[in-house]
């Protein structure tokens, strides 16, 4: 992985990146539409993605499937790595060179319920974009949208051109939130099995399998 790839690498298709859907090219060209550059289109796209699609763990995630763009956007929820795989698929569509990066956090304010399928403040695999916008790379973060941030007292992840995107270090109250431990690279696609392996290590079979029936309660449901 060298950032002397060509672009152009990171225009196209991947594993989990469903930039050449039509519905995904048309939502993309809709959403950007107007922009007087492509760090204008950046934010549009970022937002979309931040706002619309609500933030949740209690998602399918253990197929490649579960994390197309089209299948995020019918679901209405995602996680770190479907919401970062919907935009990056967005970007892609609008000729913004963008991938996927990996790393590991520490959550010192996890959701209700979901210490229960990681086992601890550590996420590994936390994900994010990385895309060319105004002629350099920035990490762009869409995980937490603007209803749940305000709804939890976090600090909400605004677009900031020139800058990186990342998730923060504090609450509104000043409490400690996100620490990043670990840079793990990026990847053209979504990295299934890199991923599974490292969940099944930290978190257990056990506790993926209750992620799983976490999941299937929330699908029932909804």
């Amino acid at each position: 992985m060298s950032d002397e790839q060509p672009l152009e690498d990171f225009l196209v298709p991947a594993p989990g990146v469903q930039c050449e859907a039509v519905e995904i090219f048309n939502l993309a060209r809709r959403t950007a539409r107007g922009s007087a550059n492509d760090v204008e289109a950046a934010r549009r796209l970022f937002e979309f993605v931040r706002d619309t699609v609500r933030y949740s763990v209690r998602v399918p995630f253990d197929s490649l499937e579960h994390y197309l763009a089209l299948n995020t956007l019918a679901r209405g929820r995602g996680y770190c790595v479907q919401k970062a795989a919907l935009l990056c698929a967005l970007a892609r569509a609008v000729g913004i060179p963008a991938r996927l990066g990996f790393a590991d956090i520490e959550n010192n304010l996890l959701p209700e319920g979901l210490y229960e399928i990681t086992g601890g403040k550590i996420l590994t695999y936390h994900s994010f974009v990385e895309w060319y916008v105004g002629g350099a790379w920035y990490k762009a973060t869409p995980s937490l949208d603007k209803a749940i941030s305000a709804e939890q007292g976090w600090r909400l992840v605004e677009f900031v051109g020139g800058q990186d995107l990342l998730l923060p270090a504090t609450d509104l109250a000043g409490r400690p939130h996100i620490s990043y431990l670990k840079y793990r690279g990026w990847r053209l696609g979504v990295p299934m099995e890199e991923m599974m392996t490292s969940w099944l290590e930290d978190a257990g079979p056990q506790r993926i399998d209750n992620w799983r029936a976490w999941a299937r309660e929330a699908e029932a449901a909804s």
